[in-house]
């Protein structure tokens, strides 16, 4: 079995209850694949042996970090971090699989509406940059009657600072280049209101 040398550091988010574990030297995944539970996992080896841990919650899979968010009232970050660290960087090492091929990703809507071309145009250039450099994600759902309906995830879903992020970043910038938004709002996955 061929090994690799894997480079790993931790970097703190907004949302007390998460972790990026970041890769300095090499890719993980093409795009955001989130996971909430060890079935949900099936095609993805990593995110599985994650979340069979009783304190994970969530795992989002990137580029080249992996975001962990832990279970309210577990224990704090300093006493997990060793065990998670070491199962991210064997998983890597020992050159096993991520994703399997064919994996379902987290995926815009595609559509013909010019409105909401150019909401997602807006996303993938100014908004998910910022919530990935957090460790998480922040795709589209839905549009109508003029309220975006989007959906939070890895460090941003559950984050205390999810709805400040929308409402006082989100809405504005989207609503200031696309007039017909006059609301942004989360699709109901653990963005406290």
């Amino acid at each position: 079995m061929t090994t690799r040398t894997v480079v790993l550091h931790n970097e703190g988010v907004p949302n007390p209850n998460a972790m990026k574990i970041v890769l300095e030297n090499g890719v993980m995944t093409d795009e955001p694949y989130e996971y909430t539970s060890w079935t949900e996992a099936e095609d993805a080896p990593l995110a599985r042996k994650l979340l069979m841990l009783r304190y994970v919650d969530r795992v989002m899979l990137n580029v080249n970090y992996v975001t962990i968010v832990k279970k309210a009232n577990t224990s704090h970050w300093d006493e997990l971090l060793p065990e998670l660290r070491r199962m991210v960087r064997t998983h890597l090492e020992e050159n096993e699989p991520i994703i399997y091929v064919g994996a379902e990703k987290l995926k815009h809507q595609k559509t013909d509406d010019a409105v909401i071309k150019m909401v997602n145009q807006l996303l993938d250039k100014k908004i998910r940059p910022a919530a990935q450099v957090d460790g998480g994600d922040i795709v589209f759902e839905s549009y109508e009657n003029g309220v975006l309906n989007l959906s939070m995830h890895g460090a941003c879903s559950g984050c205390p600072y999810a709805i400040n992020t929308l409402k006082q970043g989100v809405e504005p910038l989207l609503s200031q280049m696309v007039p017909e938004i006059k609301s942004v709002v989360a699709k109901d996955n653990n963005v406290p209101m």
